[in-house]
């Protein structure tokens, strides 16, 4: 088991059709709504803030007049501050990491790491951090209470693919003293990736078909005995050192740390052991056939787990699904194919709020020259619950009444017994009354008094939902009537 524990504009409407998947099966498809369209005309890396509330994006923007500058954004989705927080710096611009306090925001240069103070929105430069020169595309993250970054310089004029050259994985010094430094050497270009408890993934990228590149797991360390990081596993993803090695596009890690998903090219989505690198088995429902995977994220509350691709058509490029497996729905499926929607999701494209209720979505357009970010409530995932069948007896003022209804809980069960809430409102008095508990069979019985007077009550239901299920409320609206001079009081 693997659970451990609006953007103004762009929130996904699930609005409904449907799309047959591979195999002929038909499964719900629910087209993504518009998102909001990203000033970059590149994208590199995206971080979500949980401490600011905001999603920061690293990419290059096109002028008109043809010259481009580099941008980091930050994008609000609560808290306080601007809707958008943004810093120009010379392009190309790749690469972004914040603190997890939100107090400080990074950004990759080509000769520098640029630092930047935040508060509320605002960005004001730092003295910006030495890095090894990078002319392929950094990469940064916060874990550990370290910053640790990418860097690559191309050694002939095959660029930033030709297996000659020699990148790195670098740490930049902190606030205490800790030094900084190169940790790790590569041939080809690393992907990084960080976890709870200061867990750091590194993943080369293959330079041909039948490279097998090495991913490898560590633990970042205080560095008393001079290392910074601690070995807990690698992984090489050919069979026996035959077939095509991993492709990497994305990886995560679960809430607890337990699980590493990896969205292979070749493979799909592939889960590794958090601790140890050693492969699992995947119970997650795939992406559907012929979708090439582009990018895996876990909820950091343990509830979700999404995985993303790039597809044509109407075939689900997002599913959202139960990080728990043995909890038995169907993913939530997102199909991203119009013009103000982006095509596909982007490589190392997906990221959840801290709290897991939202997962924010960078897609492109088919050529990756426009960019969108979506927000998706997770709340459409969950299981519909709603009141049918609601009715109640004889409505006399002042005498007792008997409201009977069904709560509909989608045929999963509940992860606990579930009680419906109850609030009176009878003119400006409103009443909530105690909580009344459902049957096995979903039914339930409320008993009541009504106010003395005639007139309108209206009694509102509430479900608040539970694991696996949304919340639902239901008003009913009762007209009392005087008591004739030939009911006594307490006949029914």
């Amino acid at each position: 088991m693997l659970l451990a524990g609006a953007l103004a504009g762009s929130t996904t409407a699930v609005t409904g059709s449907a799309s047959a998947a591979s195999g002929g099966a038909a499964v719900a498809v629910v087209p993504a709504g518009p998102g909001r369209e990203l000033p970059t005309a590149s994208f590199t890396q995206m971080t979500v803030d949980d401490a600011g509330r905001r999603v920061w994006i690293a990419g290059d923007r096109v002028h008109p007049d043809g010259s481009r500058r580099g941008e980091v954004i930050g994008m609000l989705y609560g808290g306080a501050g601007p809707a958008v927080a943004s810093a120009d710096m010379a392009a190309p611009l790749s690469g972004v990491a914040v603190d997890p306090t939100g107090s400080k925001v990074y950004a990759g240069q080509s000769d520098h790491i640029a630092n930047y103070s935040h508060e509320n929105g605002s960005l004001s430069p730092l003295d910006p951090i030495p890095a090894p020169a990078d002319d392929c595309g950094r990469e940064l993250v916060h874990t550990g209470g370290r910053l640790f970054f990418t860097s690559r310089a191309p050694a002939s004029p095959e660029g930033c693919d030709d297996p000659v050259g020699i990148g790195s994985v670098g740490v930049a010094a902190t606030a205490d003293g800790d030094g900084a430094g190169e940790v790790m050497y590569s041939y080809t270009r690393v992907h990084l990736e960080g976890g709870p408890g200061g867990l750091l993934v590194t993943a080369p990228e293959r330079w041909s078909p039948t490279d097998d590149p090495d991913l490898g797991i560590y633990r970042v360390t205080d560095g008393t005995d001079g290392n910074v990081l601690e070995f807990l596993g690698e992984r090489r993803f050919a069979e026996g050192g035959t077939g095509p090695g991993m492709d990497f596009r994305d990886a995560d890690f679960s809430a607890d740390g337990s699980v590493l998903a990896v969205a292979d090219g070749a493979r799909g989505t592939v889960l590794l052991g958090g601790q140890d690198a050693r492969f699992l088995d995947n119970p997650y429902a795939p992406l559907p056939e012929g979708e090439a995977p582009t990018a895996v994220a876990f909820s950091p509350d343990g509830k979700w787990f999404a995985q993303g691709g790039a597809g044509s058509g109407d075939a689900a490029d997002l599913t959202v699904a139960f990080a728990d497996p043995s909890v038995e729905r169907r993913p939530l499926r997102i199909a991203f194919d119009d013009e103000d929607a982006g095509r596909r999701v982007v490589p190392r494209g997906m990221e959840f709020s801290g709290d897991g209720e939202q997962l924010f979505v960078v897609t492109s357009n088919q050529e990756g020259t426009k960019f969108w970010l979506h927000t998706i409530q997770t709340r459409e995932a969950l299981a519909p619950s709603s009141f049918v069948d609601v009715a109640h007896g004889p409505a006399i003022a002042g005498k007792p009444i008997r409201v009977t209804g069904r709560l509909d809980l989608d045929g999963l069960a509940p992860t606990e017994t579930p009680q419906v809430t109850v609030r009176r409102m009878s003119g400006p008095d409103v009443t909530d009354l105690p909580p009344v508990p459902v049957a096995e069979d979903g039914t339930f019985v409320l008993e009541d008094i009504l106010p003395d007077r005639a007139g309108d009550v209206f009694y509102v239901l509430g479900y608040a939902g539970d694991e696996v299920h949304y919340r639902a409320e239901h008003w009913l609206h009762v007209s009392t009537a005087e008591a004739s001079g030939t009911v006594t009081r307490g006949r029914r």
